[in-house]
């Protein structure tokens, strides 16, 4: 069975690297939608991690899919995120303090 998800729900990023996914050890997951919008009065610098199983933090072992800057009140649909299937364990990881983000996948028990 398919399940539709919404793990991390549109929320503010805080400072440093915000754990929005973790793909259960049993599942496989589909990233379906990312989105960034930038509230508030200054730029902020967004970024988004794909972690391999074993991997904690956003290190040189990371894929990096999004490098961008956000103009106040600029959206972002990440279309490099969308389409990626995570195997169980993988982590996504967002940077961005002060923008709004959201995530939504698809996930499949193996």
């Amino acid at each position: 069975m398919i399940l539709y998800k919404t793990p991390f729900k549109p929320q503010t990023l805080v400072a440093g690297d915000v754990l929005a996914y973790e793909v259960k050890s049993a599942a496989i997951a589909h990233v379906r939608a990312c989105t960034f919008h930038n509230a508030s009065a200054n730029n902020v610098n967004i970024e988004v991690y794909i972690l391999p199983t074993g991997i904690d933090s956003p290190t040189a072992a990371a894929q990096r899919l999004v490098k961008k800057v956000l103009m106040p009140n600029e959206s972002y649909l990440c279309p490099e995120v969308v389409n990626h299937v995570l195997e169980g364990g993988f982590k996504v990881y967002f940077k961005g303090e002060g923008c709004n983000a959201m995530l939504s996948v698809s996930e499949q028990a193996q």
